[in-house]
């Protein structure tokens, strides 16, 4: 099956947007106490689930992303299960620090899925497939802390 481009760019962009979302919703946190904090805590944790959503509809059309979460012992349907039950208590810089790293794996794909060329097509295949498994290791590491 062959990916539709553009459509794949516009959902690594939909990614970038809700992990740039729950990055600001963590800095706020960072510096809110009590209630306050909760509720961002709470606004992050939105964001983190529409966040793996998106990540499911990038699963269904590159199957090699999904093999990668596997790889790992990640079912990425079993990723939505109700995170308003945990005790939710971060380590908010290393969070904070790892979604950094998590929306620059994204642009990075966004950016090659967008390159065309014959001399740098096997490189930009390469490139493509230790992007998506570092992307699921980050994933893994949010999904751990949260």
């Amino acid at each position: 099956m062959s990916l539709d481009i553009d459509h794949m760019r516009m959902l690594h962009e939909e990614a970038i947007e809700q992990l740039d979302l729950m990055k600001t919703a963590l800095e706020a946190a960072m510096q809110a106490r009590d209630t306050i904090r909760d509720n961002l805590d709470q606004i992050m944790l939105d964001h983190w689930r529409y966040y793996l959503d998106v990540i499911h509809m990038i699963s269904k059309h590159d199957e090699t992303i999904t093999l990668v979460f596997q790889e790992r012992g990640m079912e990425l349907s079993e990723q939505e299960e109700d995170l308003s039950a945990r005790e939710f208590n971060p380590n908010y810089t290393l969070l904070l620090l790892l979604l950094l790293a998590l929306s620059r794996r994204h642009r990075r794909i966004w950016h090659v899925l967008g390159l065309h060329g014959e001399p740098m097509t096997e490189h930009l295949k390469d490139s493509l497939i230790m992007e998506r498994e570092h992307m699921a290791n980050l994933v893994s590491m949010v999904q751990s802390l949260i």
